[in-house]
């Protein structure tokens, strides 16, 4: 693989992870696009920290799509 791609993994709790690779475009939003998923309803989180749409990968960056939970 070519050195312009990143392998990120990207998936939504509960449910599977899938590992995708990226070219061009590293944004949290390209990588759930390309796996499919809609962030609707969802906090994102890569690497475990809170994160935006537009926020760029790094390689092997994991992006979880973690449903909100409302407080009392």
């Amino acid at each position: 693989m070519s050195d312009d791609y990143i392998t990120v993994r990207v998936g939504r709790l509960p449910g599977a992870i899938t590992e995708i690779a990226l070219n061009g475009d590293r944004t949290v939003q390209a990588a759930l696009e390309a796996a499919g998923l809609d962030a609707t309803g969802y906090e994102v989180k890569v690497s475990g920290n809170g994160a935006d749409l537009s926020q760029v990968l790094q390689d092997n960056d994991t992006v979880l799509l973690v449903k909100k939970i409302r407080g009392n």
